[in-house]
């Protein structure tokens, strides 16, 4: 009996060997936009070469990195040496990067800071990469705190550029989980989620010392939607309180405390029907980087925005620039045909810009990704694909782009960022050190392009 189960065990063993070697030379299962995954049993065992061959043959399908797209108004040729310039491919409307350039060449009269939108994945989750940004900027142009803030988050220890406390009377609704909790898209705004409250809800933020101009700020606003009515009390250091009726009507409703800022608490003393959005830290002038990243996101779902939702956000907290930094969730590992997300991608840049009048637009292209192929890491095909796609959103939408593939150095730059201990061992996702070097890079740009803006001012041409 023993005997004949090892001899049964033994054929199966077999027949499952030969089925995935047979497996490893077919071409991948292709049902319509889906691509299933190549099983590759001795893959490990390959050269790169034969690698190479294998991954190439699902390569015509897409655009090469010889298909890059060369249009725009500021070219790589035009950067300064050691910085890979943004690609504006505005058109009259100017929905690129000039709606930025000329906050930052009005602070004096705006009456608000100039404020970005940094809308991501889990490459930004916890306020990695975006807090350098927002340090630097702060430190040329002025401007304080942290900025806006959802009610609650799955990880509040794990942001360092503010310490966020929340108790467990809010219900939150999350675009990722559209069939779990009754989502409703009408409340939710940039960060995708929305917030219910019972009596007694808090949420507190409290600056940090962990960058500069982030212990202390000028004000802070509390954000909520709806029909029905409410009180809320915000105390600020712990000694001044000051209430708020509530009643948005049907509107977004923006209430504000003003002072030297350093800890405030928001806490819902009643709740008659009221959606909740989040709470900020800001200053009333200089710029403001808010963070908007939410693990798993493709970015799709920036097309089912409530269109009210989008203008009423807008009234009350305009940006002047929105960045979208996804692409991270789906790239694969081989090269791929990204149409339909393409697509999305442009209908859902289309339907921001629809809403949000006078906001200009940012698509930054996903980073170095790598898989190990024989005894190397090699990027991912799928990425090189993607950041073809990522420009092509771009230009088919008419805003602007940057290459933060090529900007943080191409092939093997994130297998040298986790040499460094500036990237995680997923070889995908940097850590507060790798994001502190690619903040600086975008700082960088982001200024580079404001000086060239400033010049051609000065000069009386058209920037």
């Amino acid at each position: 009996m023993e005997r004949g189960y090892l001899h049964s065990v033994v054929w199966i063993v077999l027949v499952a060997l030969l089925v995935l070697l047979t497996l490893s030379w077919l071409p991948p299962l292709r049902v319509g936009d889906w691509q299933m995954r190549r099983v590759d049993l001795l893959g490990d065992l390959r050269t790169d070469s034969l690698v190479d061959e294998e991954v190439l043959e699902v390569l015509p399908e897409v655009e090469t990195q010889d298909d890059v797209i060369e249009v725009g108004r500021i070219h790589v040729d035009s950067c300064r040496a050691g910085i890979t310039c943004i690609d504006d491919m505005a058109d009259d409307e100017d929905r690129g990067m000039t709606a930025l350039y000329q906050a930052l060449e009005g602070l004096d009269t705006l009456g608000r800071p100039a404020r970005i939108a940094v809308l991501g994945d889990s490459f930004i989750e916890g306020d990695i990469l975006t807090d350098k940004l927002r340090q630097l900027l702060q430190e040329r142009y002025g401007g304080s705190g942290v900025g806006y803030v959802p009610m609650t988050c799955d990880s509040p220890g794990f942001r360092r550029s503010v310490r966020q406390r929340f108790n467990n009377a809010w219900t939150a609704h999350d675009v990722n989980k559209l069939n779990g909790n009754n989502y409703d898209r009408r409340w939710a705004n940039l960060t995708g989620h929305y917030y219910f409250a019972d009596p007694g809800a808090v949420m507190s933020l409290k600056g940090v010392k962990y960058l500069s101009h982030l212990d202390t700020c000028q004000q802070s606003t509390f954000y909520c939607m709806g029909n029905g009515t409410g009180r809320v009390t915000a105390t600020i250091n712990g000694v001044q309180s000051q209430s708020f009726d509530l009643n948005p009507g049907g509107r977004v409703q923006a209430v504000t405390v003003t002072g030297k800022i350093g800890h405030v608490e928001w806490r819902v003393d009643h709740d008659g029907g009221i959606t909740y959005l989040g709470a900020s830290l800001d200053d009333n002038h200089g710029v403001q980087v808010d963070n908007f990243a939410m693990r798993s996101a493709g970015g799709e779902h920036l097309r089912i925005i409530d269109e009210q939702m989008l203008m009423e956000f807008d009234r009350v907290r305009h940006y002047d620039l929105v960045v979208l930094m996804y692409g991270l969730n789906v790239a694969g590992k081989l090269a791929s045909d990204y149409t339909k997300y393409r697509e999305r991608m442009v209908e859902a840049i289309d339907h921001m810009k629809r809403n949000m009048p006078g906001t200009g637009f940012l698509v930054v292209s996903v980073g170095d990704r790598e898989q190990k192929r024989g005894d190397r890491y090699r990027t991912m095909r799928g990425v090189i694909s993607m950041v073809n796609a990522q420009q092509r959103i771009a230009y088919d939408s008419r805003v602007a782009f940057w290459n933060l593939y090529t900007a943080m150095g191409g092939e093997g730059s994130i297998v040298r960022m986790v040499e460094q201990n500036q990237a995680n061992l997923d070889y995908t996702h940097i850590n507060f050190g790798g994001g502190a070097r690619l903040g600086r890079l975008m700082f960088d740009v982001i200024s580079w392009g404001h000086e060239q803006y400033h010049e051609q001012a000065q000069k009386g041409g058209q920037p």
